[in-house]
């Protein structure tokens, strides 16, 4: 989350704490934050809550599990407040996270490993088989060069607005009335794609041949159920005491809501009903042969569960082309 973002969100925050108490708006805050965000969120803790006695800003700092606190005779709950533009994946993380938050031990990053395997020469060789570039492509020498070209072909295949870019190569190859530039391009989009999937495949050899760190495993997937879902909130709290966060969840002292930035629509979250009945035995990344996602697994051999699923993806253009990252899925969601 970049500063400008994280000053409105803050705002948003602490105002939504002063609304909670029916305290009198602070005009900085209003100006800084969301102000119809914050009463959204804040009628939704003064329902939740019936007999909070206050509710404050918790801050974004170490010791606080949450963006805010929710005091009640009975004790404390926090609460993670995330302003969110959709539902749909838990998570959006950095290509290289299981490696940069040792889950796996002394295994290759996926940035370095395609590196190593020469990924980038092949996939510019691929896209220098088309011909009919445009004349304001970038040259070689610059990276956006091959986003420019991947573009391009897509373009020549006319894929639509969320349509799979690899089924209307399909489609193209298909057709007998596609012209020989379409047909070409449709033939090295999916050529592309292919290197993409054998290149995961391999890079999937690797980490099953790695060795794993179950108690990061365990940190990683907390984290992420209880709403850390950028490299920064990872990095901030995953040192923190993995029992201590366990202790909030099962004792229902932890909520996660989200506030959707455009129709103001608030959803509710606990935690502890996303992880009820895992036992916490045995836990490990589960890698299988053929696919390109990863799925931490735990529980005995008679009842192994699926806490998370990881996609390894590309975000822009299409598979193999820009902006690789991890999607993440809690399955019951």
């Amino acid at each position: 989350m970049g500063k400008h973002e994280r000053g409105w969100v803050e705002a948003t925050e602490k105002l939504t704490a002063l609304l909670a108490n029916g305290a009198e708006p602070d005009d900085d805050l209003t100006d800084d934050g969301r102000p119809d965000l914050a009463e959204a969120l804040a009628d939704r803790l003064r329902s939740d809550f019936p007999d909070r006695t206050a509710v404050r800003h918790a801050g974004n700092s170490y010791d606080s599990l949450g963006d805010l606190i929710v005091e009640s005779s009975d004790g404390e709950t926090f609460v993670e407040a995330k302003f969110v533009a959709s539902g749909g994946t838990r998570a959006n993380l950095g290509q290289d996270t299981l490696t940069d938050f040792g889950l796996f031990r002394d295994a290759t990053a996926w940035s370095d490993f395609r590196e190593e395997i020469g990924f980038p020469e092949d996939r510019e060789a691929l896209l220098r088989q088309f011909d009919d570039y445009p004349d304001d492509a970038r040259d070689w020498s610059y990276k956006s060069a091959v986003y420019d070209r991947a573009k391009h072909l897509k373009n020549v295949v006319d894929v639509s607005r969320g349509q799979n870019t690899g089924s209307r190569a399909d489609e193209v190859l298909a057709d007998p009335d596609a012209s020989e530039a379409e047909r070409e391009a449709a033939r090295i989009i999916n050529e592309i794609l292919e290197l993409d999937r054998e290149e995961k495949l391999a890079y999937f050899d690797h980490l099953r041949a790695a060795a794993q760190d179950p108690r990061a495993i365990e940190t990683f997937a907390h984290l992420i159920v209880c709403g850390y879902h950028t490299a920064d909130a990872l990095e901030e709290h995953f040192d923190r005491d993995l029992d201590e966060i366990k202790r909030l969840i099962e004792t229902d002292a932890y909520r996660l809501y989200e506030v959707n930035r455009n129709t103001g629509s608030v959803t509710a979250e606990n935690p502890s009903d996303l992880l009820a009945g895992f036992e916490w035995e045995d836990t490990r990344i589960e890698i299988p042969e053929d696919g390109t996602s990863v799925s931490v697994v735990t529980g005995p051999p008679d009842d192994r569960r699926r806490v998370l699923n990881i996609a390894y993806n590309w975000k822009n253009k299409f598979q193999g082309i820009q902006t690789p990252s991890m999607n993440v899925f809690v399955p019951e969601a």
